[in-house]
């Protein structure tokens, strides 16, 4: 189920914080998965897409394993500057001229919680690793900003920024993946549009990948 409207005190309280702004203002709306522990927040101005939506359009996808992975999503949801945008784009590759916000959180399959790596959370959206390493069939033109680690009381992970183009169009993502302390829950949080868009809005989407808060399940 999806809480955007009402969080507990002290979720809201550290979503204020670390967004650096008051919640009287109520300049901000806020994501939420309660039962694995996962918060975030997004400017009240931008958009929702549903977890209806993207699961329908996940649905229709025919790539190997991608049912039994739907079937473990617990959560969903995404966030947008453009209110014409679709669930479809979200899930495209094609860079958004505006930003966008993708959050979701899923269990692991069995063969997932043995063999999950920071390799495979630096891959969530596209192989970056066999990029680095150069065993990529194609290899397109990018750049690695930041490729740290992410610790959060739930879990760790990696948050990775990067650049790359893709069709003669330079796309920006900062994503975020982390596996819960029991290595059966992974959270993906990912905010990506064009490159000139993302120096353009870069003060609002560090403001939202700083909100996110991953406390694990109760």
């Amino acid at each position: 189920m999806f809480f955007r409207h009402k969080l507990g005190a002290v979720a809201v309280a550290a979503l204020c914080m670390l967004t650096l702004t008051s919640c009287a203002q109520s300049s901000f709306q806020y994501g939420s998965d309660t039962k694995d522990g996962v918060y975030f927040a997004v400017p009240n101005n931008w958009h929702t897409i549903s977890s209806k939506d993207l699961s329908g359009q996940e649905a229709l996808s025919t790539a190997q394993g991608a049912a039994e992975r739907l079937a473990l999503v617990r959560y969903q949801e995404a966030f947008t500057l453009d209110p014409k945008f679709k669930a479809s784009q979200v899930l495209s590759i094609t860079a958004p001229q505006k930003p966008v916000v993708y959050a979701r959180v899923r269990g692991l399959t069995n063969a997932e919680i043995q063999q999950v790596s920071y390799n495979d959370l630096r891959n969530l959206v596209l192989p970056l690793t066999s990029w680095e390493d150069g065993t990529a069939s194609s290899i397109p033109v990018y750049s690695v900003a930041t490729d740290q680690e992410a610790v959060q009381k739930g879990g760790r992970g990696i948050h990775t920024i990067f650049s790359f183009t893709f069709n003669g169009v330079s796309q920006t993502l900062n994503q975020t993946g982390i596996i819960s302390n029991d290595h059966r829950t992974l959270v993906m949080f990912v905010v990506r549009c064009t490159t000139a868009c993302y120096t353009k809005n870069k003060s609002a989407i560090e403001k939202v990948v700083a909100s996110l808060t991953f406390r694990g399940s109760k």
